[in-house]
């Protein structure tokens, strides 16, 4: 699925706060599960299996959003293990995914790492279409997945390892090869550094003190 639309690009950290303000989300909720998951994947050890660092940082960055945004009014919903955090106001489901290097770099575009399923591809679908009508070429399933995504669907892009975490929200809009590859925009969240500093051309991070010490094997 190629829908071709320009990306809109917020990255400086002052037009990415606005935005954020514009959707009604709270952007120190963003920051706090970001580090939530940096944490999680630090707190990991040599003898887990190779794959829990990642999958442990993405739960907690999951939970930790919700922790966060459900008190202020958003819900949570898993339609077929698709974990959302939803504002009903707003209009707008906010889904976890992790994504490659190209997270909050530009030019380029980042691409989430792992395939995505049945209900990654609808949301890309009800991203680009208005309304809730869909073409008859849209296959059944599809089309019954983009109906239960009621609302346009956002991705919290998450590139974190040992060193360092990065994350930005973005609108899918192309879907090829069972991967999300394509934006219609892409807000960069201001993410404090792993040692308490601050990125570079990021200048107005909340103060968030965070562990990040690793356990012993």
């Amino acid at each position: 699925m190629n829908i071709g639309a320009s990306t809109a690009l917020y990255q400086h950290p002052h037009d990415a706060r606005r935005r954020l303000m514009e959707l009604g989300i709270s952007v120190e909720a963003l920051i706090k599960a970001v580090l939530a998951g940096h944490v999680a994947r630090l707190n990991c050890t040599d003898n887990d299996p190779p794959f829990i660092p990642g999958t442990e940082a993405w739960r907690m960055v999951v939970r930790t959003l919700r922790d966060e945004l459900v008190p202020l009014g958003w819900r949570k919903d898993d339609p077929s293990n698709y974990s959302l955090v939803i504002n009903d106001s707003s209009e707008i489901n906010i889904v976890v995914a992790s994504a490659d290097d190209l997270t909050c770099r530009s030019p380029g575009m980042p691409k989430t790492k792992s395939l995505k399923g049945l209900f990654t591809e609808a949301a890309v679908l009800k991203n680009s279409l208005e309304g809730d009508l869909f073409p008859d070429t849209v296959e059944y399933d599809l089309r019954r997945a983009a109906n239960i995504l009621n609302y346009k669907t956002y991705m919290l892009l998450i590139n974190i390892d040992d060193e360092q975490c990065r994350a930005e929200l973005s609108l899918p809009s192309e879907f090829d090869d069972q991967m999300v590859t394509g934006w219609a925009e892409r807000i960069y969240i201001p993410i404090p550094s792993a040692d308490g500093g601050v990125p570079q051309n990021i200048d107005d991070t909340p103060d968030i003190d965070v562990p990040v010490k690793r356990k012993a094997a």
